[in-house]
């Protein structure tokens, strides 16, 4: 049966059952200093590695690798745990060998993500702590693994930029394709309408005015021209009259003359003045011939010069329906010209963009290189440690102690709870509702007698002890 006990009452029940609790309590203590003693010594060695800000580098040119190594900082622990930080950092420094050996790398690498502590300190640093039972291991293993945590976050880094590069550059050449194609199809169209282009209105203007001059200019020219071959007309008609006439006049002499010398002799007055008109008819017969053969060249050379006008005139006119065809063209053409200027110009632009973007992807890719160095600066290295941080056998040795007066007190109280002894006239009063006549001590070990005698009167029926001494 189980009793409610008072603080006292523990007390003495302890007091009572003093060998039973403090054989628990030793033996419970025992096997805890055991426990604590026999626990393998873990020595944890730490480190601090500050990440340095990108600056400069933005001002001067546009990153492709968008993530800050500031912001790394957050995931700093997601990435240190991985399995390629802490695989290289196994097989690199041949940790955990049995385990291994045995049950394989993935259960080497969960026993270090175990040993492995990281904290963030602040805004740009973090801390490595690392613990082993070797203390040079524990040092060794937590200066590498931010190196290797450094040269993976570098390597990831220089992969994006290299690759923003190589995109840079695949884009460039399909532009540069594309705008070789507008440019070829440009060429092609300015060839097919050359003369009818925008550009070349201006030109066609001047062209057909200076047509329209020519045109005036030779027309003029025909005017003179067809003017002279009308007087040439006129004076052909009075030179052939004149010839004619003086042809007759001298063939008339010439018979005359004949006649004259089949009468007369030759120094005959009459035909001497024969002879000598004849002669002068003669003269002015060969010079109307003269101007005859003069005014017909003259008239040939007008003829010829009349023709050749008109046919220059004939030339400009195409010339000038030549350049007004082109004048009305223009602006068909310039539609077409300009969708085209248009669409290559968009090209353009994106190639010289993409060019000028490549261009600082290999910049930021080369700042990447050169900046890998100092972006992540170990401020506090980590030193072989000297004491090790657990188990903290202090601590250890009073948890058991306590544990074990713990156990020791509570294996007293709950044997003294389920007894059911009676041990003293309290007790009794408590558990009897009869009213007690008298106590007999324990005399075990005493001299004191003690004389129970009745008492006189009587309560109730039962009469109550006298004690003597």
């Amino acid at each position: 049966m189980e009793r409610g006990m008072t603080a006292d009452q523990v007390l003495v029940a302890l007091w009572r059952r003093k060998a039973l609790v403090g054989a628990i309590a030793a033996a419970v203590f025992a096997v805890g200093a055991a426990v604590v003693m026999t626990r393998p010594s873990m020595y944890e060695a730490s480190s601090v590695v500050r990440v340095e800000p990108q600056r400069p580098g933005e001002e001067m040119v546009q990153r492709t690798v968008s993530e800050l190594i500031e912001q790394r900082l957050l995931t700093v622990r997601q990435e240190l745990m991985a399995r390629p930080v802490l695989q290289k950092a196994i097989e690199e420094m041949n940790l955990y060998p049995e385990i291994v050996s045995e049950k394989g790398m993935e259960h080497a690498v969960a026993q270090m993500r175990k040993d492995l502590t990281i904290r963030v300190e602040g805004e740009n640093a973090f801390e490595l702590t690392y613990a082993n039972r070797d203390p040079n291991v524990a040092s060794q293993v937590a200066n590498r693994l931010p190196a290797l945590f450094a040269e993976e976050t570098l390597k990831l880094r220089q992969a994006q930029a290299r690759r923003a590069t190589e995109l840079f550059k695949g884009e460039m050449d399909a532009l540069a394709q594309d705008v070789s194609k507008w440019e070829r199809s440009i060429a092609e169209f300015k060839i097919r309408h050359g003369g009818e282009l925008p550009e070349q209105i201006e030109m066609n203007m001047r062209g057909l005015e200076r047509i329209s001059h020519l045109m005036q200019t030779k027309s003029e020219e025909l005017r003179v021209a067809e003017a002279r071959r009308s007087d040439l007309a006129r004076a052909r008609n009075a030179a052939d009259s004149e010839a004619g006439r003086l042809e007759a006049a001298e063939n008339g002499l010439t018979r005359a003359l004949v006649a004259a010398r089949t009468s007369w002799t030759e120094d005959h007055p009459e035909v001497k003045r024969l002879n000598s008109e004849l002669e002068t008819m003669a003269g002015k017969r060969k010079d109307a011939e003269g101007r005859m053969v003069a005014e017909r060249n003259e008239r040939t050379r007008v003829g010829t010069l009349i023709e050749n006008i008109q046919a220059e005139i004939q030339g400009l006119q195409k010339d000038a329906e030549m350049y007004q065809k082109r004048l009305d063209n223009t602006p068909k053409w310039a539609h077409e010209l300009a969708v085209m200027n248009r669409d290559y110009e968009i090209a353009r632009t994106k190639y010289q963009s993409v060019v000028s973007r490549k261009v600082e992807a290999e910049i930021a890719e080369e700042l990447e290189a050169k900046s890998s160095k100092s972006l992540f600066n170990v401020i506090s290295p980590a030193g072989v440690p000297v004491t090790p941080a657990r188990p903290d056998r202090l601590a250890g040795m009073l948890i058991a102690l306590l544990v074990a007066l713990g156990l020791g007190v509570l294996t007293g109280v709950v044997l003294e709870m389920r007894d059911d002894s009676i041990r003293d006239g309290h007790e009794l009063r408590e558990r009897l509702t009869l009213p007690v006549l008298a106590v007999v001590p324990n005399m075990q070990g005493k001299t004191e007698k003690r004389v129970l005698m009745p008492s006189s009167g009587t309560r109730n029926g039962i009469s109550s002890p006298t004690t003597l001494n």
